[in-house]
């Protein structure tokens, strides 16, 4: 049986090494496997010998550029890095291999992907349907020193509870204070009593909390209630963050449903890592 990994997918765009330069800094505070993985298929694309040996070649340029990055960013030379080009196009080999992976980190945007700051077509599809968590990397080079908090979103759902298990986690293997932010617009409690609402929702922040404190008692917990819809004080608080940490769907969300509103619209838009908390299959 193969070792749980870190999966980076890997194309040569700097999106891509923005990706492994991150991944490689959890893979050294984890002490876990670093795999980069490329994709010579295009689309399930057969055509032609000399389409194959390019595409082929573009991978395998893709990821020697990858390792270098890798090894450059590694302040460990005992980390396990591993390379591998796949067959397989780009969104089924990475959502295969996430079955059993720690987590899957992506470039926001791929090579040639002219989509205005927007995600790119693998990282959407990956983000919707991997199963382990998945981390979109825009704008590493701005917070490589590591600094700034950890930001997660609450709400008090199952999600959410993915969602603050993993920021913990990343804030304690980060050395860096964790902020979590309960914003709450979505139910109409107006025929309740003045502050009962608030108190209400003020517990619902506590209660998700306060498990994971005694968990963790090496993190410190700033938290943060508003009442308003999250992504604007999401943004807001990216802005110096280190990453951002959402479950992939929120108490509004359905069996079936692959990502909630403010996770689809944060991966379009954060300024810093962001970290969907998927379910997980591995360890």
């Amino acid at each position: 049986m193969v070792d749980p990994a870190i999966i980076v997918g890997v194309d040569g765009s700097r999106s891509s090494l923005d990706a492994v330069r991150w991944a490689t800094r959890e893979a050294t505070v984890r002490g876990d496997p670093l795999i980069l993985l490329s994709c010579s298929t295009y689309r399930g694309t057969k055509d032609g010998p000399r389409l194959v040996e390019e595409l082929h070649a573009r991978a395998e340029r893709a990821i020697s550029e990858a390792l270098e990055a890798a090894r450059a960013a590694s302040t460990d030379a005992g980390i396990d890095i591993r390379a591998e080009v796949s067959h397989q196009y780009a969104p089924g080999s990475l959502v295969d291999r996430s079955a059993g992976a720690i987590m899957v980190v992506l470039g926001r945007r791929g090579l040639g992907e002219f989509t205005g700051g927007l995600i790119g077509s693998v990282s959407s599809a990956v983000a919707q349907h991997a199963q382990c968590p998945v981390a979109l990397i825009d704008g590493w080079s701005r917070v490589a020193d590591g600094r700034g908090p950890v930001v997660v979103g609450v709400d008090g759902s199952p999600n959410s509870q993915r969602a603050l298990g993993l920021a913990f986690e990343e804030s304690s293997l980060h050395h860096a204070q964790l902020i979590a932010l309960h914003a709450w617009s979505d139910q109409d409690l107006s025929t309740l009593p003045v502050g009962v609402e608030q108190t209400l929702e003020q517990s619902v922040l506590e209660t998700s909390v306060g498990g994971w404190c005694e968990r963790f008692p090496d993190v410190s917990v700033r938290q943060k209630l508003v009442r308003d819809r999250p992504v604007r004080h999401l943004l807001e608080m990216a802005d110096d963050a280190q990453m951002i940490v959402v479950g992939s769907r929120g108490r509004g969300g359905f069996p079936g449903m692959t990502l909630g509103s403010t996770s689809a619209a944060l991966m379009h838009i954060t300024p810093c890592p962001l970290l969907i908390a998927r379910p997980c299959t591995s360890k």
